[in-house]
């Protein structure tokens, strides 16, 4: 039985097997990456285009990024993890990933499709997409999740989109810390006023539905429940 390799020319599948060794997957079928760079601009040309690959790799990205969050460590509240993973598969670092892998080389597309077009996020974002729903199922989980932790997952990366979401400010941090611990939401109330009009001062009291509160005085009530929601979490967490 002929390989569907065959429908390819000498030249693309020369192209192609240095693209896999660069994305860490030998295919089996290379008609598969093939189609995973293809746009659909040349579907009235015959050829398959990528955006079936790119909707089953972006649900694979989404659990496998999940996954290595939840197993990096299994205290974070699922506000966060929900945060960090949704920074991590947007468009802007898939892009970068494409450009570094540069795909967009390797992308065959109409003459409708400008160039600008080609080198915009959405499509650098759907073919790092497509290319990981190729390998899914030309090699399996296994390949995949390697694909994932090799290019989209590199050294630092993951401590730089948690750390990022962790610099949110005190009272983001408090909920998240309630809902991990399942405390309900924390009520913010002005307990009371100092000062003139012009120089007024607030107290505001941090509380949960258990009784546990803290309060913080500044010249805004804004700032105010910022304070007392620092001085909640310390209390929360034993500092």
């Amino acid at each position: 039985m002929p390989s569907s390799d065959d429908n390819l020319s000498d030249a693309r599948q020369a192209t192609l097997r240095t693209l896999s060794a660069a994305l860490g997957h030998e295919f089996a079928d290379l008609a598969l990456l093939d189609r995973a760079l293809t746009h659909a601009a040349l579907g009235n040309e015959g050829k398959k285009s990528y955006e079936r690959l790119e909707v089953l790799g972006d649900a694979f990205l989404n659990f496998a990024v999940a996954d290595v969050l939840f197993k990096a460590d299994t205290e974070v509240a699922e506000g966060q993890l929900t945060e960090t993973r949704a920074r991590i598969v947007s468009q802007k670092p898939l892009a970068a990933a494409a450009r570094r892998l540069d795909l967009v080389t390797h992308l065959l597309s109409g003459k409708g499709l400008r160039d600008s077009e080609r080198h915009g996020e959405r499509i650098l974002a759907d073919l790092v997409e497509a290319v990981l729903g190729a390998i899914l199922i030309d090699g399996g989980v296994t390949a995949a999740r390697a694909f994932v932790r090799r290019h989209l997952l590199p050294k630092g990366e993951l401590a730089e989109a948690a750390a990022a979401t962790a610099t949110k400010d005190a009272q983001t941090a408090l909920l998240h810390w309630c809902q991990h611990h399942h405390l309900g939401q924390p009520i913010y109330e002005v307990v009371g006023t100092s000062g003139l009009q012009h120089e007024q001062e607030f107290q505001v009291r941090a509380r949960l539905a258990d009784g546990r509160a803290a309060e913080g005085r500044e010249r805004s009530k804004r700032a105010a429940e910022k304070l007392a929601a620092e001085a909640l979490l310390r209390t929360l967490r034993g500092e």
